[in-house]
């Protein structure tokens, strides 16, 4: 599922017609975070789990991944720089750089991920874990199930609104934003919904075995229709929102409660295993291979193609050989300091 949902979102990047709804597997990856988050730590809190410690192995987890795309995308900017062949200056370029590496926003130009576009989303989901141990871990169940609700109207409201007032609204949905600095409070009631949704299921599935079903496979790629759908206006925007209230909620569910077969087990953990690689370095494939194919006029299908097998390739090469061991090397010494401290 997670796997799927990365495929979307790169895809989606390269050529936004091919999966117009793309955008919204950030949603679900918001809501599935949420959810392992809080099952996977909440008992650690109960014993003592300190909020810093908790941020420190988060960013274990998340930065060796997101400094490779960050580095990627900033060799190509910085090239395109220095030959005057983009609108994105040195100052945006190197204070970006230096914000985003530390997850944080760029203070400089219109995007808070400058460099590497995804990576707002990163930079989302390690403020709504620093929220999450500051605050919402450790409160009830129906007090985190009340804060849902407020922000499910929170949501519907900034939406709603931005959407009518937003020129582009006949024509888009206004949900794809959420990335640049004068429509980020999108991004982040959609971020702390997202995440609020995916611990409440936590909490209610608790103790829950899942089922294995020769059907999962199909329910959990039937949730992931709207992302093809070629709506646009308000049919787009309703498909959206719905999609992010409920469905994206209810995959995290079926996902829960339903298990692959051994015969698909394998491939989607393997396809799972690459989604985070793949969503932190696939941009820069677009850079690449989406503006070589464009140049030399290379039809669509071949394009998708040099694409994915890079991006993909390149995620797996990095997962295995920068990822795992540079995440050992801060986890050793994040120990050692830990322990003295």
């Amino acid at each position: 599922m997670r796997g799927l949902a990365a495929l979307a979102v790169a895809i989606f990047h390269l050529s936004n017609p091919l999966v117009p709804g793309g955008y919204l597997a950030v949603d679900f990856f918001f809501a599935l975070s949420g959810f392992v988050l809080d099952r996977t730590y909440r008992p650690r809190f109960a014993v003592g789990l300190g909020t810093g410690e908790f941020l420190a192995w988060r960013f274990v987890r998340l930065w060796p991944l997101h400094l490779c795309g960050l580095l990627l995308c900033f060799g190509w900017l910085a090239m395109l720089v220095a030959r005057d062949a983009t609108d994105i200056g040195w100052g945006t370029l190197l204070s970006g750089l230096a914000a985003n590496l530390l997850f944080l926003p760029s203070v400089i130009g219109r995007d808070i991920s400058p460099i590497n576009p995804p990576a707002w989303s990163l930079l989302m989901e390690f403020g709504a874990n620093a929220l999450m141990a500051l605050f919402a871990i450790r409160r009830p169940t129906r007090a985190l199930m009340a804060m849902l609700c407020v922000f499910a109207a929170v949501l519907v409201v900034d939406l709603t609104v931005t959407q009518a007032l937003t020129p582009f609204a006949e024509n888009a949905s206004i949900v794809k934003q959420g990335y640049r600095w004068h429509d980020v409070h999108l991004g982040v009631v959609r971020t702390i919904f997202s995440f609020l949704a995916g611990m409440v299921l936590s909490r209610l599935l608790e103790g829950r075995v899942p089922n294995v079903s020769r059907w999962s496979l199909a329910v959990l790629v039937l949730g992931l229709v709207p992302l093809l759908l070629p709506f646009s206006g308000w049919s787009r925007f309703m498909l959206d929102l719905g999609f992010i209230l409920l469905l994206s909620p209810a995959l995290v569910l079926a996902g829960a409660r339903l298990e692959m077969p051994r015969t698909f087990l394998r491939w989607g953990e393997r396809l799972g295993d690459i989604s985070y690689p793949l969503y932190a370095v696939h941009f820069f494939w677009t850079y690449v291979v989406g503006n070589y194919g464009y140049d030399h006029d290379w039809p669509l299908g071949l394009t998708l193609s040099v694409f994915l097998l890079t991006a993909i390739g390149s995620a797996a090469f990095l997962a295995r050989f920068v990822d795992a061991p540079l995440r050992r090397w801060l986890g050793r010494h994040l120990g050692v300091f830990l322990a003295q401290k």
